[in-house]
């Protein structure tokens, strides 16, 4: 399970730890990696290891298997004032930690809460995603890249290689199902629950 922040709206952690631990019990997964959002506690980007197998990939590349997960919590600077926002210059030094760490990027599959510059950024109009990420995107390909942040978009789109997908807001049902197989992305669902 792979979570791209707003664990919480303006909670504190100990609430998201709560979510964090229920969703790994009761879907019955071994893993869940997630990145704080902008309205999530700032505490949580010193999280590492909140108990076994629930992982902050935030500044922390994670090896399982043939695959590495690199995350970067936070939204961009907005007239908001959220409590987790990140300038163009900051999001450069976090995307450029995991190009200098000793872990293969040859499978990456990174997770952001900030969407791309141009995918599933639209919010009225505008396009609020990270140029930073796009520029990583088109040098170093990733195998996948999951975003979150935008309500007003849900989807999957393909760049060069890399597989790009924002299910959505789970607060609104929206989730994904990613297979992963071979170094390849084999399927991508999006889907809506009924509540």
């Amino acid at each position: 399970m792979i979570i791209a922040g707003d664990l919480t709206y303006f909670k504190g952690i100990s609430t998201a730890i709560k979510i964090l631990k229920e969703i790994k019990e009761k879907l019955s997964v071994e893993y869940v990696f997630f990145v704080p959002g902008n309205c999530d506690d700032p505490k949580m980007l010193s999280l590492k290891e909140v108990s076994h197998g629930i992982i902050n990939i935030h500044k922390n590349p994670v090896k399982l298997e043939d695959y590495t997960f690199y995350g970067i919590g936070g939204g961009g600077i907005s007239p908001f004032n959220t409590l987790i926002e990140f300038s163009e210059n900051d999001f450069s030094e976090y995307i450029n930690y995991i190009e200098n760490a000793s872990v293969s990027i040859t499978n990456l599959v990174m997770t952001t809460h900030q969407p791309i510059h141009g995918f599933f950024d639209d919010v009225d109009g505008l396009n609020i995603g990270s140029h930073v990420f796009r520029e990583f995107l088109e040098k170093k390909k990733p195998l996948l890249w999951i975003t979150g942040h935008v309500h007003e978009n849900s989807g999957w789109s393909v760049s060069g290689r890399t597989v790009i997908v924002h299910p959505g807001p789970l607060m609104h049902g929206y989730y994904a199902l990613i297979k992963l197989s071979s170094g390849r992305v084999l399927d991508v669902s999006i889907y809506k629950l009924n509540y």
